[in-house]
């Protein structure tokens, strides 16, 4: 064994006995947000894999397939991975967090699925959620901002073990071939990073192709951080006649962005802001189709219940979030 071999190039690879390493095969590209899930996806797709029609070019992303995946309709999972397995044989996509969407025995679903984690230290995970993902604005002194900052972060740091712990759990309980890799190990060894993964993947290349991708293997690429950075503006109006109003946008788009409601820290409800106000629109908020009218009688809270109102899978609140229902009733849209 040479020294070179004793190197820690951060890879663990298991290979379930009775795993085929021929025919087709389905990647799923897997991990927490921001730990180098973008750049094993886009390998694949620059090597020649479909990862997905209608795909998150900011953060490559499969929107179809998360689409299905978020609505729960197994059915309509099958159908699609039918189709794309008659279309491309081996193929693949890439969803973080896929322990929210499946359980490790649904990846039988798949064709010869092959999972693929990246990790990524995670102290740098939560800054780099608080640069990609942040509000329009932060207001008050420099030391109520920096507590503030401070609060957010220990808190985002709490969540990122509970998902890392989560993530672990899927992997352990999986029955298929899966590859984890280091983020900074990539980064440091990236031509040993990229062989290895078009070896895991049974892909074949060549030196163009190869030092293409190597190319690609870079800290902050700009062009990923100014594509991937969301910027959220957001307001709860108030309650009138039993319900909630109010609005979000991320700026710079006029899709619609999705909210949760959560009751005394209970998740409510989850909806889009999809409502067109004119005021939105003269304020030019978008197209003024980003307001939200949450009907609350169903929930039955009490009065002194604290509602909060979040971006989907986000730690951004929206403004005069966390206040009590009867704190609201007095501010009307």
């Amino acid at each position: 064994m040479s020294g070179d071999d004793l190197i820690n190039k951060g890879v663990i690879i298991n290979r379930p006995v009775g795993t085929s390493m021929t025919g087709g095969k389905t990647f799923i590209v897997t991990g927490l947000f921001r730990s180098g899930t973008s750049l094993v996806a886009s390998l694949l797709r620059q090597a020649g894999i479909f990862m997905g029609q209608q795909i998150n070019d900011a953060v490559f992303e499969d929107e179809e397939i998360l689409s299905i995946l978020r609505e729960g309709d197994v059915a309509k999972l099958k159908q699609l991975i039918a189709e794309r397995n008659a279309n491309y044989g081996t193929w693949g996509f890439k969803i973080p967090l896929i322990y929210t969407f499946l359980r490790p025995k649904q990846l039988a679903l798949f064709d010869n699925a092959h999972l693929i984690v990246p990790f990524r230290d995670i102290a740098s995970i939560v800054v780099r959620n608080s640069l990609s993902e942040y509000k329009e604005a932060m207001t008050g002194s420099p030391e109520a901002v920096s507590q503030l900052q401070h609060k957010e972060a220990m808190s985002a740091l709490r969540e990122a073990v509970r998902q890392l712990d989560a993530m672990l759990k899927f992997v352990g309980n999986v029955n298929t071939p899966s590859l984890l890799l280091s983020y900074e190990k990539a980064l440091i060894f990236p031509g040993d990073f990229v062989d290895t993964l078009m070896q895991f993947c049974g892909l074949p290349t060549n030196t163009a192709l190869r030092a293409r991708l190597i190319s690609l293997v870079e800290p902050n690429r700009k062009d990923y951080i100014a594509r991937a950075r969301r910027i959220y503006r957001g307001k709860i109006d108030g309650v009138v006649d039993g319900r909630l109003f109010g609005w979000c946008q991320q700026i710079g788009s006029t899709d619609p962005v999705r909210l949760e409601m959560f009751l005394d820290d209970q998740l409510a409800a989850s909806f889009p802001a999809d409502v067109f106000r004119q005021d939105l629109r003269d304020a030019e908020i978008g197209n003024g189709a980003h307001g939200f009218a949450v009907e609350l009688g169903g929930h039955q809270p009490k009065r002194h219940a604290i509602i909060r109102i979040k971006v989907s899978g986000r730690r951004i609140e929206l403004d005069n979030s966390g206040q009590r229902l009867a704190d609201y009733r007095l501010k009307p849209a």
